[in-house]
């Protein structure tokens, strides 16, 4: 800093600098962009350097002309072509030395006393064909401390110039100040207050404020002072150069420019806040989407379960048919057979459980092992095909949530949601590649007979349902030997009249039974196992989206500490402009005044 300062304001600018260090590490770990952090850092380091102003417009706006006539003697090289080829930083030495620092940049000494507390940064022209000339220009505007934008009375504000004033829209602002060079071109005072209102009106349109503009001839100002008898001279008078020279005086005294030097970084601060949080505003709308996206997932899941749990449920029923109607057959065939007419086949066991299968059983097993397999299939098929189908339009909501962030074509938040996209994708392909339908399902089928109580009591696993007739035998109650027990003539004589009968309800009681047993039996194992199955293929769908949920959980505490962190960053700016008007005062509000007070004299 060029300016002795005492301790409390020495203070106040460590404070700037804090807070602004605070600010870069916050969009850093944020992933703004790094131009803007760069800027930040510039903001910091600025802070202990001298009071820069730029000299910005065309090159024939007469920027070296006017520089010469501020300084009062020539300094910079004049022309009516192109004369400041390069960037020119001016600052103060002992005797005149230029020195290169870049291709396009000098740097040139010079011992004139304005120099010493503020440096000039002279630059090439608003419409200068060099695309590094631009390049290095706009490096110093987030640097510079005050800005005299220089255009001409017969081309004021130019295309180039109005170019330019569009870039740097957010970042110069109020430190910008209008100078309207060549007013002695003007025919009248009316033509000269109408190009000062075009300039005016210019900066309202493009800058949303009204600057100050000081209409001179640098042409006059500069001969009134080295040919000249100074401010005695009329050509001064002319040149209307004495209201701009005391601006520039009571702005770069001693409290005035600590002033804009203290205040400027904070508007800037403020200015870089305000955007940073409508980047957190973009994201947290996507982040909103993001977990509408989880919602919607969670809900697809179970509106899989769903379809998935009822698209089983046809077989159980189709079962469910399938066993009342051997229900039905038994009863018949029971109380058609179990009589005395019939009593030759009841003394034969055999001969009773062949009847029996023939005529009730038939080809039940193969029925029911069909309906159990394609319930399998279907399950395995539709599972799959769901998973896919919903994970692709997850892919597309996670997309089109992406892309509405401004800049979503960069940046390491949509860096990070297209490759997770990537990831969970990449995933479930080569989960579902690798995947053997037949194998699955015979893993399935398997598990369904292992846990069927009936088939597990009978030993009959390892044949699947394949001997169901023999069970249902079994539990009408006929594998006894001789079929009933009628060995003797004289049992026969009176089974007619009470063995029978009663054998009879009792057969068909127990089929009923069974049969029931059988039916819930087969519901318990076949739903068990594939619902079952349906939760692990839901849970295997959800750690394979895991990572999306993980990148959102993790973007909701990024903004969390984001926000908070803006927030105080925010109020501490807000507490520093205030101490910093209070210790040093608003350049803008003392400066008017001062100009006033100088006009009234």
């Amino acid at each position: 800093m060029d300016v002795q300062l005492d301790e409390e304001t020495y203070a106040l600018l460590q404070r700037e600098q804090a807070v602004l260090q605070r600010m870069k590490e916050l969009f850093e770990k944020a992933g703004s962009d790094p131009e803007v952090t760069a800027q930040l850092a510039d903001l910091v380091e600025n802070l202990g350097e001298l009071f820069l102003v730029v000299v910005v417009g065309e090159f024939n706006a007469g920027k070296s002309r006017l520089l010469n006539a501020l300084f009062g003697q020539e300094v910079m090289p004049e022309g009516p072509t192109p004369t400041t080829d390069k960037i020119t930083l001016l600052r103060h030495g002992e005797k005149e030395v230029t020195r290169p620092r870049s291709d396009v940049m000098v740097e040139k000494r010079a011992p004139i006393e304005m120099l010493r507390d503020v440096a000039f940064v002279d630059t090439p022209g608003t419409n200068s064909i060099v695309q590094e000339h631009q390049q290095v220009t706009e490096d110093f505007i987030p640097r510079s401390d005050l800005v005299l934008f220089i255009t001409s009375y017969d081309r004021p504000l130019s295309d180039s110039e109005r170019q330019f004033l569009e870039f740097i829209r957010e970042d110069w602002g109020r430190r910008l100040v209008f100078v309207v060079n060549k007013a002695d071109l003007a025919r009248s005072e009316e033509d000269l207050q109408q190009v000062i209102a075009h300039v005016k009106d210019g900066c309202r349109e493009l800058l949303h404020f009204e600057p100050e503009v000081f209409p001179v001839s640098a042409e006059k100002a500069y001969e009134a002072r080295i040919e000249g008898e100074g401010r005695a001279d009329e050509r001064w008078g002319e040149s209307r150069f004495e209201a701009l020279e005391d601006f520039m005086q009571h702005t770069l005294s001693g409290t005035e420019r600590v002033a804009i030097k203290l205040s400027s970084p904070l508007e800037a601060g403020e200015r870089l806040l305000g955007r940073f949080s409508e980047e957190l505003a973009d994201r947290r709308d996507v982040l909103s989407e993001d977990e509408d996206n989880l919602d919607f997932l969670e809900s697809e899941i179970e509106d899989v379960r769903a379809e998935l749990e009822g698209g089983y449920e046809r077989h159980l029923a189709e079962i469910d048919k399938l066993l009342m109607k051997i229900e039905q057959r038994g009863t018949r065939f029971l109380e058609d057979n179990i009589r005395v007419s019939k009593i030759g086949m009841l003394r034969n066991k055999d001969r009773f459980k062949e009847e029996f299968e023939r005529q009730v059983v038939r080809d039940l097993d193969r029925q029911i092992e069909g309906h159990v397999t394609e319930a399998v299939d279907q399950l395995t098929e539709r599972a799959l095909k769901l998973e896919r189908q919903t994970l692709r339009t997850l892919g597309k909501r996670m997309r089109e949530a992406g892309s509405q962030l401004p800049g979503s074509e960069g940046g390491e938040f949509t860096y990070n949601r297209a490759e997770v996209h990537g990831q969970i994708m990449r995933s479930a392909e080569r989960e579902m590649k690798n995947l053997d339908m037949e194998e699955e399902s015979r893993r399935i089928l398997e598990n369904v007979y292992n846990a069927t109580d009936l088939l597990q009591k009978g030993g009959l696993v390892t044949g699947g349902v394949a001997g169901l007739s023999v069970v249902l035998i079994a539990a009408a109650g006929l594998d006894t030997l001789g079929g009933f027990g009628l060995a003797t003539s004289a049992a026969v004589a009176g089974a007619g009249l009470f063995v029978l009968p009663r054998q009879r309800e009792k057969a068909k009681r127990q089929l009923t039974e069974h049969v029931e047993e059988l039916r819930a039996d087969l519901h318990r194992a076949l739903s068990g196992q594939l619902d079952r199955e349906i939760d692990k293929a839901m849970e295997e769908m959800r750690e394979t989206v895991q990572p999306y949920a993980e990148m959102v959980s993790e973007e909701r505490e990024t903004l969390r500490e984001a926000e908070e962190e803006r927030d105080e960053l925010a109020a501490t700016i807000e507490e520093l402009r205030t101490e910093v008007e209070k210790r040093v005062g608003s350049w803008e509000r003392e400066g008017a005044e001062k100009r006033e007070r100088g006009k009234a004299r």
